[in-house]
């Protein structure tokens, strides 16, 4: 079955969970429950929550990646309702007729970009804007599907948001992510980071955030699977930032026993860049090859594990 990061999975219309990894297991999908609905309608949940849902009312999902050594939700795939598409999501909203004012500021972007020479099959929107769970305070979480393009992308926004054509996030909006993250950052240095990713800005009432999935001839092959070695502190040099935007980010780095810093969690997506010397904390992780890389984020909210510049 096909499916990729970014896509959702439900269950008996009940469970609705984020596909994170194209990697399957067992004939299971690689998931992380993340909304539930009820008789009161959709609800997002955190990470401790929905551990314990599954846990205490679902045990059948739980299920120990081998390929990647850790507790995930495993989804056997014939027990998949429906599957949400991102690129689905683009072409429902560009047809509708009355949208309210979170999908208007949607499409006033997908046109945007579509206008800046990015075909509508490359653009998918993700999160509560797929899933209709939506309200006047959540994010619109665009995808560009190839790396090529989402470069090109970037480079839009930085020149548009210096001209004022696009509008930068104000404190609030940043306070707002920032809180949202719970990240072991600072706030001054969570936006330091940010800044200069581009990959973030303003419409209408709605914060945009764009991120990235690598068409299939660019993504890079891992050495997995994977085991954990316990939790460490690094101090590196970046050496190659070519993956920096991926799913998961991936940083080459120079170290005397790990060969690269990965992250599945969007914090740290476009973090660091080539040249720079970066502080990180995560879980060595030791490849079939017997190579080592440092996991930052074993949870979407990557509790005591972070990476950083060092000034």
């Amino acid at each position: 079955m096909f499916i990729r990061p970014k896509d959702y999975i439900s269950i008996d219309d009940k469970l609705f969970f984020a596909v994170v990894s194209e990697h399957q297991e067992d004939d299971r999908a690689l998931t992380w429950l993340r909304y539930i609905k009820d008789n009161y309608g959709m609800h997002k949940i955190d990470t401790e929550y929905s551990r314990k849902l599954i846990s205490d009312s679902y045990p059948e999902f739980l299920f120990r990646s081998q390929y990647a050594d850790s507790d995930l939700h495993g989804i056997p795939l014939k027990s998949i309702s429906h599957i949400y598409r991102p690129e689905q999501t683009v072409i429902r909203l560009l047809n509708m007729i009355e949208p309210d004012n979170k999908k208007r500021d949607a499409i006033k972007i997908l046109k945007l970009l579509i206008s800046a020479g990015i075909k509508k099959k490359y653009i998918g929107i993700t999160g509560s804007l797929m899933l209709d769970t939506h309200n006047d305070k959540s994010d619109i979480d665009i995808i560009i599907y190839g790396r090529e393009l989402f470069f090109k992308v970037r480079r839009y926004i930085k020149k548009h948001l210096e001209s004022g054509v696009l509008e930068s996030l104000d404190n609030s909006f940043w306070e707002d992510a920032y809180q949202r993250r719970g990240c072991e950052l600072s706030f001054e240095d969570y936006c330091k980071h940010e800044l200069r990713k581009f990959n973030k800005f303003v419409s209408g009432i709605s914060k945009i955030d764009i991120s990235m999935i690598p068409e299939v001839y660019e993504r890079f092959q891992e050495n997995g699977p994977f085991k954990k070695k316990g939790k460490c502190k690094i101090v590196a040099i970046v050496i190659n930032d070519t993956y920096a935007f991926d799913f998961p980010a991936r940083y080459f780095i120079h170290h005397e026993t790990i060969d690269e810093i990965v992250s599945y969690t969007a914090t740290y997506v476009g973090q660091v860049q080539k040249g720079e010397r970066v502080e990180a904390v995560g879980y060595i992780e030791q490849g079939s090859d017997g190579k080592k890389r440092l996991l930052v984020g074993t949870s979407r909210e990557a509790v005591g594990e972070y990476i950083r510049i060092l000034n």
